[in-house]
């Protein structure tokens, strides 16, 4: 559940919290679709769990695509968000069940927005060990 919702639509709201706020909205509707239309098309996602930084809307969608894909009850809870100008820090918990097993996963997100969208996703966490996916 998202402690902090909104009604916007990536692209039609400017300010960086709104469109922080609306792709979590998208991603626990698990709605790729709108998860790629709140990034640019050359966006750029960085995580401790990938091989190399990700590129652009294929890479969005694949990427929320699969981590639907994979724990279909997956939900994000905002815990704290501090925004400067375009960019904005979150800290938030991601809580689902992957492969029959329960998880929680506290995250810190850098998110930079530029004209509506996202341009630059960098997660940082605590990955599994061994993790890196390509």
């Amino acid at each position: 559940m998202l402690i902090v919702g909104t009604s916007a639509v990536a692209g039609e709201c400017k300010d960086a919290a709104s469109v922080v706020r609306a792709m979590f909205d998208a991603f626990n509707r698990h709605d790729a679709a709108a998860m790629v239309a709140a990034y640019a098309p050359d966006a750029e996602l960085l995580s401790p769990d990938f091989c190399a930084p990700r590129r652009g809307h294929e890479d969005v969608r694949r990427t929320y695509q699969a981590l639907f894909d994979d724990a279909p009850d997956i939900v994000d809870t905002i815990d704290e968000m501090v925004v400067q100008g375009d960019r904005v820090a979150v800290l938030f918990h991601s809580r689902g069940t992957a492969g029959g097993q329960p998880f929680e996963v506290p995250i810190a997100a850098f998110i930079t927005v530029s004209d509506g969208l996202i341009v630059r996703d960098r997660s940082v966490f605590q990955p599994s060990p061994g993790a890196c996916l390509p």
